[in-house]
């Protein structure tokens, strides 16, 4: 019976394919049923790119998803949002996330700012000339056949993008976004092109320091050492300051010293020093290195985890050593570009959204899934069979060909950081 519903629903994808762009095509599908709106209405537009109602609710599954998977972790863990938690631990859509607004509210601004992002972005690769290559569509059919080979057949890949509410020309809508980003971000990386990201512009998204720590923790346990042996430390921490003020060629002989004494465990793997972005490090220790120029050493700073002396080095140099690393900030900068684009963009949104409830949207959609799985449940406990395509299989295979896409929505401003993002820094960079 299940591979009955299974062909079913691919016998239907195949349909819709073949009548593509046909009128008497019935509307259908997951969302449909749920709001009533065909899939190919469009119902927002972003200086003139047309957003269908199918893409426009699969960002709404997508964004509520992961509000209801943060705000619910973040209580189950840490005891946060008991206010938004029902006894029957279900999220509560309504409930006041922060101060004059409720969760709904929030999650329709996260679901139209990705809408907008998307659309932006694929607004901005036209403008630009930016066009999938051969080399694109070759890697992106390879990660849709290795998404197939993973659900175990074309029928349980297109029963899976059924229960995503997408039809195969917006999956690949999807998809193709990863690759435009990519294509938008080697012009941020060709000198002479309207979106070159100059040398000196860099330091807007990144810092690139190196520090002596003398801890004043135990770097193994994170026990406080006692008054004298911080006491000591600060001594020390004094005196390869006063050689370093005293010293011609500072950075040379910085690098001997923080070789001889530093004690951050990161050391090893970072030899001379981190290029990060802001919010990666100690708040003491960022201040204190925004405040030199490339070449400077800083005094004595205090952090938690010690006695930092820190040297600013050049940027570029270290991103001449680093190529990934320059490229993830020019990409930073190309989303920072698709996001001033997408906020001076003319939009304009459908009457069919005036009542758009995403939770309660989000809740009729799971309430459907959930349906489904219980459906193939009974058939396959009748069939006493099963063809291998549970959930989470389905989730990774997805994962594998729209990873892309997901991550370009995820870097853009809006974020989708509902919960605290805990201890995503590491503190021994510190």
């Amino acid at each position: 019976m299940k591979k009955t519903i299974c062909a079913l629903l691919a016998l239907a994808m195949i349909l819709t394919f073949a009548a593509c762009g046909k009128s008497q095509e019935p509307p259908s599908g997951i969302f449909y049923d749920i709001t009533g709106i065909a899939p190919d209405e469009t119902v927002m537009e972003v200086d003139g790119n047309a957003v269908p109602a199918e893409l426009y609710f699969y960002w709404t599954a997508y964004n509520c998803s992961l509000i209801d998977y943060q705000i619910l972790n973040a209580n189950a863990y840490y005891g946060a949002y008991s206010n938004l938690v029902g006894e029957d631990g279900a999220l509560i859509w309504d409930g006041e996330l922060s101060e004059g607004q409720t969760v709904n509210q929030f999650a329709l601004e996260q679901v139209e700012d990705t809408v907008k992002f998307y659309a932006a972005l694929e607004n901005m690769a036209k403008e630009y000339g930016v066009e999938m290559t051969e080399e694109d569509k070759e890697t992106m059919a390879a990660n849709r056949a290795a998404a197939v080979e993973e659900l175990g057949s074309e029928e349980a890949f297109q029963d899976y993008l059924a229960k995503l509410g997408l039809r195969e020309k917006n999956f690949e809508r999807l998809s193709v976004a990863a690759y435009l980003m990519d294509g938008l971000t080697d012009l941020v990386l060709e000198e002479g092109n309207p979106l070159y990201l100059a040398p000196e512009d860099y330091d807007q998204y990144a810092t690139y320091a190196d520090h002596i720590l003398l801890a004043t923790k135990d770097t193994t346990t994170g026990a406080s050492l006692s008054e004298e042996e911080i006491a000591a430390k600060r001594s020390t921490a004094e005196d390869l300051l006063s050689q370093l003020q005293k010293a011609e060629n500072v950075e040379e002989l910085f690098t001997q010293l923080a070789d001889e004494y530093s004690e951050d465990p990161g050391r090893a793997s970072n030899p001379t020093g981190y290029i990060y972005t802001p919010g990666t490090m100690v708040t003491e220790f960022e201040d204190a290195a925004s405040a030199l120029a490339p070449g400077e050493v800083s005094g004595i700073v205090e952090s938690d985890y010690g006695f930092h002396i820190i040297l600013r080095r050049n940027l570029m140099e270290g991103l001449d050593n680093d190529p990934d690393q320059k490229r993830t900030i020019a990409e930073t900068h190309m989303q920072s570009l698709v996001e001033l684009t997408m906020q001076e963009a003319e939009v304009t949104r459908s009457d069919l959204l005036a009542d758009m409830d995403p939770g309660a949207f989000y809740v009729s959609y799971t309430a459907r899934l959930e349906e489904l799985a219980a459906a193939e449940e009974a058939t396959n406990a009748a069939d006493g069979t099963s063809d291998g395509t549970s959930d989470g299989t389905s989730d990774g295979a997805s994962n594998n060909s729209t990873t892309g896409s997901n991550d370009t929505a995820e870097g853009n401003a809006a974020g989708n950081d509902t919960a605290d993002n805990t201890a995503e820094n590491s503190g021994e960079n510190g």
